[in-house]
């Protein structure tokens, strides 16, 4: 088995990595067709369609440990950090609140 990272983000961090490297990249990004990038999608559909206040803040609060491979976090230090998006649209300064900043070795 390939070698992987294991990565806790809350589920309000996987939608704001999906946000920034799939929906505002409009597909432009290679390597966001990965299995660790589809269990992070799987794991947003799980959003409660209930309108109630607090079983939503409950899960975007909820804690996940994700495991990724190198690959898969280097693409993800790619959309949050390094490149511009497709709408040229500033990046957004909230990563550092939700995606730890991973050590180039």
């Amino acid at each position: 088995m390939a070698e992987t990272v294991k990565i806790e983000l809350t589920m309000y961090g996987i939608a704001e990595v999906l946000k920034w490297c799939v929906e505002k990249n409009h597909g432009r990004i290679p390597g966001t067709d990965t299995a660790g990038f589809k269990r992070m999608q799987a794991l947003l559909a799980e959003k409660p369609q209930s309108g109630d206040y607090f079983t939503l803040d409950q899960f975007w609060k909820k804690k996940v440990v994700l495991e990724l491979t190198p690959q898969e976090v280097e693409t993800i230090d790619r959309c949050l950090y390094d490149i511009p998006n497709f709408e040229n649209v500033q990046l957004p300064q909230i990563r550092h609140k939700f995606w730890p900043k991973q050590q180039t070795p």
